[in-house]
């Protein structure tokens, strides 16, 4: 009976040999990262002198708030003037311009039809041989430039009554449009939910166009970056969902989005020749973090999982999957 026993220990034993050779001994754990935060550099497209600097380093933003307003006298005045230019083309000339050009060209019509005949009458005598020359070619010449300038009178009369040019208007809405874009840049605004980290500029300094006024920390746009195997890289999709619990906020669970997924690998060997180097190699996964309570801060140390998806364990970032084998003796 013992040596029956014996026997179907033995035969246990083998069987749990087996099933353990047959489980890839590798312990399961997740990815560690810190958490970041995107930065804006904000400054004006024009220069300027800075007059106003409401808030100070470390207050909080919301988007739209004036940051830092530049002294913009000289556009105001060039605004008015541009203004009252474009006013001017859209109503056009008024009805006594127009009715003075109309008599203006009337008069010269009149005296061109004395002028003309001035002429016939000369060519005439001239032809008799009782005008010289050079006298009715003058009285012939004053008889073509008042031709001449009846005609520009007509003209500069049609281009009244047709008004200003829609090109001139164009133009001039274009220009005002240009001036009111520079006024708007002088007014140094938050783009959204931040924190002035830095302030860079004091009420009195002259900053040139593109110049760094501040940096803001967008506080709504939190993210971690973990390095996952290059074994795992093909189970990786742009949209895929991940977990994040943080080491302060203990039984927490915050969710995020994987946003990117580099394309070269780091902590790469010199020369990937084996199974063991190419499992070395890691590619950075950036994941953006949903925060809607604010309760995620940058520089907090996290723990990302993918639910649905086993993270590689520590002995598969160093060595690459293998059936379990017993020491050799």
């Amino acid at each position: 009976m013992r040596k029956f026993l014996k026997l179907i220990m033995i035969v246990l034993l083998a069987a749990l040999a087996a099933w353990i050779a047959s489980v890839r001994m590798t312990v399961r754990e997740p990815l560690s990262g810190t958490i970041e935060v995107d930065e804006v550099h904000v400054g004006p497209r024009f220069g300027g002198r800075i007059e106003k600097l409401p808030f100070h380093e470390g207050d909080e933003l919301k988007a739209g708030d004036v940051i830092a307003e530049l002294d913009a006298q000289e556009l105001l005045a060039r605004r008015v003037l541009a203004t009252a230019q474009l006013e001017e083309m859209e109503h056009g000339p008024r009805p006594s311009e127009i009715e003075a050009a109309r008599q203006d060209w009337e008069s010269l019509k009149a005296q061109l039809v004395f002028a003309q005949a001035d002429a016939k009458r000369a060519r005439e005598l001239l032809a008799s041989k009782v005008l010289s020359p050079a006298e009715a070619e003058k009285t012939i010449s004053n008889a073509d430039a008042l031709a001449k300038n009846t005609e520009a009178a007509r003209q500069r009369y049609e281009l009244l009554r047709e008004g200003t040019r829609p090109e001139r208007i164009a133009q001039a809405r274009a220009q005002l449009a240009d001036i009111d874009a520079q006024l708007k840049e002088m007014r140094i605004v938050a783009p959204g939910r931040s924190i002035l980290e830095i302030l860079s500029v004091k009420v009195g300094d002259v900053v040139p166009a593109n110049r760094e006024v501040a940096t803001l920390i967008l506080t709504d746009h939190l993210w971690i970056r973990v390095y996952v195997p290059a074994t795992w890289l093909g189970k990786m999709q742009l949209g895929r969902a991940a977990e994040l619990r943080v080491d302060g906020i203990p039984g927490k669970v915050f969710h995020g989005t994987v946003e990117q997924i580099n394309r070269e690998a780091e902590y790469t060997p010199r020369n990937v020749q084996t199974v063991e180097d190419r499992v070395r190699q890691v590619f950075g996964v950036k994941i953006r973090l949903d925060n809607p309570e604010g309760m995620l801060r940058a520089g907090m140390s996290g723990e990302v999982t993918f639910p649905g998806f086993d993270t590689p364990g520590r002995n598969e970032r160093l060595i690459p999957e293998r059936w379990f084998q017993w020491p050799s003796r």
